[in-house]
């Protein structure tokens, strides 16, 4: 069994890669036309929101005792799960058409 420790360890190493991830669509927000900047610019700013909530709840867990950590388990594995499905639908709606970047519209 996973001890509370490995487990909180986990979640800040997968929320450490998924943050560069959002650097990576910072980067190539750089690179989209001015019409689509706004609506990058706002998918951004829901992926820092969705970020923060994953701090937020690894925080939760971390300062559980020794039980109640067992119980938001499960609820801190689905909002890492949907923080990384976003990410991945993000990064897909970037796709390269000579040399600029086009922007599908966003759904979750």
């Amino acid at each position: 069994m996973i001890t509370k420790d490995e487990f909180v360890n986990n979640l800040k190493n997968q929320l450490d890669d998924l943050n560069g991830e959002i650097g990576k669509i910072e980067q190539k927000a750089k690179l989209v036309k001015a019409e689509a900047k706004a609506k990058v610019a706002a998918r951004i700013k829901y992926l820092k929101e969705m970020h923060d909530s994953v701090q937020a709840k690894v925080q939760e867990v971390k300062d559980a005792g020794k039980e109640a950590w067992q119980d938001m388990k499960l609820a801190a594995e689905n909002l890492v799960n949907a923080y990384k499905s976003a990410l991945t639908k993000t990064l897909a709606h970037f796709k390269k058409r000579r040399s600029e970047i086009v922007i599908d519209k966003f759904s979750d």
